[in-house]
C-alpha cells in the first residue's frame, strides 16, 4: 500500500510540474467534441498549483481498477466556487465530464516512461458529487456537450438558474464548438426555453 500511494505522489507530483509547461492552458490544448464521462471513487484530492488534482479509481469492464488523473481549475478560480475545503474526501464516488489532452500536447507534458505519462488523464469541466448536485468544475471544456441522452432538464436547469459558473460555462458552451453526436439536441433547446437568464 505504501508503494502504490508513493507511485501515485510521483505521479501527481510529476503532472503538477509538468504543468508548468502547460499552465497557460486554452480550450484548443482538448479535444471538445469528445466528452469523456467517468465514475468512481476518490484516493485524493490536491489543491495544488498550476491546477487542482483529483485522483480518481475507475473500475474498467474487466472488473481491473484504474487510477486516472482529473485536473481541474487554478487555486484563484477554485476560491471564487465556495466549497467546503472538504466537499471531496477520499471514499466519495463522484462522475466527472472531461475533456482529454490532444496527444501533441500531452506528449509534451511528460516523458513517455513517467508514471504521469501511463495514468489516463482529462480535464474535468463537471463534477456530480455524492449528493448529486452538478458542480462546475475545470475552465475547458465544452459543458453542453457532457449532457447525456438519459439525463432530465431539472439537475441541469438547477446547475444554470442558480450557479452563475455554471450558467457562464453553458452559455459559452452553447456559442462555439462542435456538438458531440451523442448530445440530445431536444434536451438542450428544453434546458435553453426554460433558462431564468438565457443565454445572449
Amino acid at each position: 500500500m505504501k508503494q502504490r500511494m508513493a507511485t501515485y505522489a510521483a505521479a501527481i507530483t510529476a503532472l503538477a510540474c509538468a504543468g508548468s509547461l502547460r499552465a497557460h492552458h486554452s480550450s484548443s490544448m482538448f479535444d471538445l467534441s469528445m466528452p469523456i464521462w467517468v465514475k468512481g471513487t476518490v484516493v485524493s484530492y490536491a489543491p495544488v498549483n498550476p491546477h487542482v488534482m483529483i485522483a480518481l479509481d475507475v473500475s474498467s469492464e474487466n472488473g481491473q481498477l484504474q487510477r486516472w488523473t482529473v485536473e481541474g481549475p487554478w487555486l484563484r478560480r477554485l476560491e471564487q466556487m465556495n466549497l467546503a475545503e472538504d466537499f471531496l474526501k477520499a471514499g466519495d464516488v463522484i462522475e466527472v465530464c472531461g475533456f482529454p489532452f490532444k496527444e501533441e500536447f500531452r506528449a509534451r507534458s511528460s516523458t513517455p516512461d513517467s508514471d504521469a505519462a501511463r495514468l489516463p488523464a482529462i480535464h474535468a469541466h463537471l463534477l456530480i458529487l455524492p449528493n448529486g448536485r452538478l458542480q462546475p468544475w475545470g475552465p475547458y471544456g465544452k459543458l453542453d456537450n457532457c449532457v447525456r441522452p438519459n439525463d432530465r432538464a431539472q439537475p441541469w436547469l438547477d446547475l444554470v438558474n442558480s450557479d452563475p459558473m455554471g450558467r457562464e460555462y453553458w452559455c459559452r458552451g452553447r456559442t462555439f464548438g462542435t456538438l458531440a453526436p451523442s448530445v440530445p439536441t431536444a434536451l438542450l433547446d428544453e434546458i435553453d426555453r426554460l433558462m431564468t437568464d438565457p443565454c445572449k
